[in-house]
């Protein structure tokens, strides 16, 4: 026996929906007063005669979408239609879901709320009357939604589009498509625009394709820059790919760097440190330079710990050696260390020495200030000697004052 029918027999009532009746087609519902109806017809019409209450029903998932429940204050808890809940949504820790149920509420006769639940989710009503709808299908469904988007007054309140984006059916992400492509209109607004493209980065087994057209398709702007999240979302190698070649290729500058960043936060770092000092190389363009540092910080693995470092000692760009040093000291002090010395026993010009001066000064304090005081007692120039007596002048340590009289 399912642990979800298990579940479903414990409390004491099981819905079977679906034009199939199993364990693998059930939603739980703790104290309802249910009634179920047959839809032979369309949902919308269903809908047009309801004026107030919630109604449900039940259709097949996207895949690898994991089940979604209520939260309150940080745990995973039991959806109550009577209550309003602090959060909402899924972890990777849940399992997946094969069905989303969908439970509305209507309000003289407008839709209040849509809340979707997975099937590892219970539904608590207490007291509430819910109209269970069978034999919905996901072609009426999507139609239903598609009809609520351009009658929204803000992007996608009550969850419309995300709503749309768990059907299996590819129809769903063809109308997300659609919706994302218009951006300009003036009925649904460019924010519902970039919603939809987040959503279609969300599905696994048809978003990249819509993706890579919108891409293409549309013009140069905030939306189109928005596909580069999405991307990163999709976990496709075709997707990192696209990435890469929008931070190579790109001639919108805000949209390369943007890409740039996004790759770092794919799970397809392996490799990706190269690929960035190479681009850092080869680009003319500071902005995207400083982006592709960044996102070395953020991977923050040993690799890309040793190409900030031989970013630092090697790069002909003084600025890019000053920004990869400073990112290197917040992942790996030791080594931001070890390549401050070296700049300082090294012919570097004074901006890049007075920078390494500065990088020392941010270490762990005792370690800080031993290294400002041997700067000030070594073989360094008199500007560099200043700078790191200026850096321990900062220090509210009584050590460090205590030692600086002492030097004075």
């Amino acid at each position: 026996m399912s642990t979800l029918r298990k579940i479903f027999q414990a409390v004491g009532l099981m819905i079977l929906i679906g034009s199939t009746a199993s364990a693998e087609n059930a939603s739980a519902l703790i104290h309802a007063n249910l009634t179920t109806h047959n839809i032979s017809g369309s949902l919308n019409n269903y809908i047009k005669h309801q004026k107030s209450g919630w109604f449900a029903y039940s259709i097949p998932v996207t895949k690898n979408t994991r089940s979604m429940c209520c939260f309150n204050r940080g745990d995973r808890s039991i959806c109550d239609l009577n209550a309003s809940h602090n959060g909402y949504g899924s972890t990777s820790e849940v399992p997946y879901t094969d069905n989303v149920h969908f439970f509305i509420s209507m309000k003289k006769g407008q839709i209040k709320q849509i809340m979707p639940v997975g099937d590892h989710c219970q539904v608590k009503a207490s007291g509430t009357s819910v109209d269970w709808l069978t034999d919905v299908n996901q072609q009426q469904s999507i139609q239903w939604l598609k009809t609520l988007v351009p009658a929204s007054s803000n992007a996608d309140d009550n969850g419309r589009l995300y709503a749309l984006s768990l059907h299996s059916d590819q129809a769903a992400a063809k109308i997300l498509y659609d919706i994302a492509k218009n951006p300009t209109n003036k009925r649904i607004g460019s924010e519902y625009s970039e919603n939809a493209v987040f959503w279609l980065g969300q599905r696994q087994q048809d978003g990249f394709q819509y993706l890579k057209s919108l891409y293409q398709d549309l013009p140069t702007g905030e939306v189109r820059r928005k596909v580069n999240f999405a991307l990163s979302q999709n976990q496709s190698d075709e997707a990192v790919n696209l990435l890469k070649s929008i931070a190579q290729h790109d001639q919108d500058i805000e949209q390369q760097a943007d890409a740039i960043f996004w790759l770092s936060q794919t799970d397809q770092v392996e490799g990706l440190p190269v690929f960035l000092v190479d681009f850092i190389n080869a680009s003319n363009h500071h902005e995207v330079k400083e982006k592709a540092i960044f996102s070395l910080s953020q991977i923050n693995n040993t690799q890309a710990n040793k190409a900030l470092m031989k970013l630092v000692t090697d790069h002909d760009d003084e600025e890019v050696r000053e920004k990869a040093l400073f990112w290197l000291a917040q992942n790996s002090p030791q080594k931001a260390k070890k390549a401050a010395l070296n700049l300082l026993d090294s012919d570097y010009n004074q901006s890049d020495q007075e920078n390494a001066v500065f990088i020392l000064s941010q270490l762990p304090s005792k370690e800080s200030s031993q290294a400002l005081f041997d700067i000030i007692k070594g073989d360094y120039s008199r500007s560099i000697k200043k700078k790191a007596l200026f850096w321990l002048s900062q220090s509210d340590d009584s050590s460090v004052l205590s030692q600086l009289e002492d030097l004075l």
